[in-house]
């Protein structure tokens, strides 16, 4: 703000969210919107303001110059800030040293009798601070305390209680909280973004974090109002990456997806990049075991759902003990590392692998493991080749003291998930060269039917109808009616074609979980018959890549990822 044209740039702030503000000391007295300003350019030049307000945003100032309290009682606030409290990580807890909570003052009037409790004073800070109050005093004192300071802060409403939020390190934190972000909403008077609930607050947050990004999704959003309404989709899908926190281009994109015209090549290809970002991410190497299901009657379910959550440590009195991870995929398993509390490590142990078989195979024991560390040692297991859902350690003997054989504070298995490839073109629309049999026996499911090309260049084309990242695609031939060369040929929407040739004697063309549309399969070379034809993969529909997409942004913001999974869940498109 100290820069002329940064501060020009915030006179329309203050004229919008300055302007009619009654004050609360005095409800019939009026706070001037220009008066304000010209107060917080001086303050800001005489450095009184804490660096929220120059590193804020716009929409982090509305909260400050939106303020109830006058310039009066805002200078009482930063001349009797308690020691300690004046900084910008403090300030937001000042209201529980400088106010009581007091149901009546000290004359025995109830707060509820409203001006006889403050003596018919003004409500002002100061005569909080001096008098009491109860929730909403408690709150909107905080707020004052911080808008003092330039720091964003507005009071919330939770049932039958009054919290407040406030904007530290970059954040927005509850204070005087009851009932938690799922239950404060915001308080009359106050402008809030989107919808009433305060966590959605934290939402615009993290949109003003990459600002730019912001800016270019609303014009986005805008713009989409005003193209033909089968485009509506592809744009608001481009919004929906520069900034996923932009809220209210996913309340557009359920009736933009919804319109009768929009071809479906356009909804695959606007969706294919978020494919291919997930498959990306879910090739890397990660703790696999991370908030996955465990069991085991030493440690406990609770125990060792807390232990791989990182949340906590877990011990065990018996020298002989066990425990089982699910991955719920078959994983690749690429190193084992165990944290253990001081001398409570075990010494002898098996560790065991399920396989996609359904069997459990011996897989590592304590002779392969390395030590690091004297106490509180780390243990590391590397991985193995074989895909496994479930891993098992028995201990049989523990270096700890009797009590506690086993202690565990971490427990991080590394590696990466692997989907279940299934047949994705059972059932699926099929295409063929004229003169052909019926193509639909090709994908029924069964080898009692046959398709025959009937050409020495026959093809069909099937319709997977949903993104696919495909791995094979399988062929089940007639004897002896085979081509003399096979090419599979795939794409996404109306994108580039890609292509396999497959090697005699084509019973499999591997596609390394590309991703496709539709597969064609040209066939030259002899006069091709065909039991069956499968095409195995992992299959995508709309619905779940934007759920995809909503998980990986709102991951944190539980109460906006479910409304926005039911307002997917709610879109009348179908593949």
């Amino acid at each position: 703000l100290k820069m002329t044209g940064i501060r020009n740039s915030y006179v329309e702030v203050f004229k919008k969210f300055a302007h009619k503000i009654r004050a609360s000391a005095v409800g019939r007295n009026m706070i001037d919107w220009e008066a304000r300003y010209q107060t917080y350019m001086r303050w800001s030049e005489e450095d009184v303001l804490f660096s929220p307000f120059f590193e804020g945003t716009a929409w982090h100032l509305r909260y400050v110059v939106g303020s109830w309290q006058t310039e009066e009682e805002h200078i009482w606030a930063r001349e009797n800030t308690p020691e300690g409290y004046d900084n910008p990580s403090k300030i937001g807890g000042a209201t529980h040293r400088m106010m009581s909570y007091k149901l009546k003052n000290d004359d025995g009037t109830s707060v509820h009798a409203g001006s006889p409790y403050y003596y018919y004073l003004p409500v002002s800070l100061k005569s909080m601070h001096e008098i009491g109050g109860v929730c909403g005093a408690i709150s909107k004192f905080a707020a004052g305390m911080c808008h003092a300071y330039g720091v964003a802060a507005v009071p919330v409403g939770q049932p039958g209680h009054c919290a407040y939020i406030w904007y530290r390190g970059g954040n927005w934190v509850l204070g005087n909280d009851v009932s938690g972000w799922g239950s404060s909403n915001s308080h009359w008077g106050i402008q809030y973004t989107w919808m009433r609930q305060a966590y959605y607050f934290r939402v615009m947050n993290e949109a003003q974090k990459n600002l730019a990004g912001y800016r270019l999704s609303e014009k986005l959003r805008i713009a989409s109002k005003l193209v033909n309404p089968e485009d509506r989709f592809e744009i608001l899908e481009d919004a929906t990456t520069e900034c996923p926190y932009n809220f209210a281009v996913w309340l557009d994109l359920k009736g933009a997806i919804n319109e009768p015209n929009l071809q479906k090549q356009t909804v695959q290809n606007a969706l294919l990049p978020t494919v291919l970002k997930q498959r990306e991410k879910e090739a890397q190497v990660s703790d696999i075991a991370k908030e996955k299901n465990a069991t085991s009657q030493c440690f406990g379910a609770d125990g060792m759902k807390s232990l791989l959550e990182q949340r906590g440590a877990v011990s065990c009195d018996t020298q002989i003990a066990d425990f089982e991870i699910d991955f719920g995929k078959p994983s690749t398993i690429k190193e084992i590392k165990i944290h253990w509390i001081g001398w409570s490590m075990a010494v002898v142990y098996d560790v065991f692998a399920l396989g996609e078989d359904g069997n459990y195979v011996l897989v590592r024991t304590h002779n392969d493991h390395r030590l690091v560390g004297w106490y509180n040692m780390w243990t590391y297991l590397d991985g193995w080749d074989m895909k496994t859902t479930k891993i098992k350690f028995e201990l049989k003997k523990g270096a700890g003291r009797e009590k506690h054989p086993y202690a565990i504070w971490r427990f991080i298995v590394m590696g990466v998930c692997h989907d279940f490839p299934g047949d994705v073109s059972k059932g699926k629309p099929v295409k063929e060269n004229p003169g052909s049999s019926d193509p639909v026996t090709l994908v029924d499911g069964t080898n009692s039917t046959i398709w025959n090309g009937n050409s020495e260049t026959s093809w069909f084309e099937i319709n997977l109808k949903r993104i696919c990242a495909l791995d094979n695609i399988e062929f089940f031939w007639v004897d002896g009616a085979k081509p003399e060369n096979v090419k599979v040929v795939y794409k996404v929407g109306s994108g580039q074609d890609a292509q396999k040739l497959g090697e005699d004697p084509f019973e499999k063309v591997p596609l390394s979980m590309d991703c496709g549309t539709t597969v064609r399969v040209e066939m030259f070379g002899g006069n091709a018959a065909l039991k069956g034809v499968k095409a195995c993969g992992i299959s995508h529909t709309a619905k779940n890549i934007l759920k995809m997409k909503v998980s990986n942004a709102y991951k944190d913001f539980y109460n906006v990822e479910m409304f926005l999974y039911t307002s997917i869940n709610n879109m009348t498109y179908e593949d």
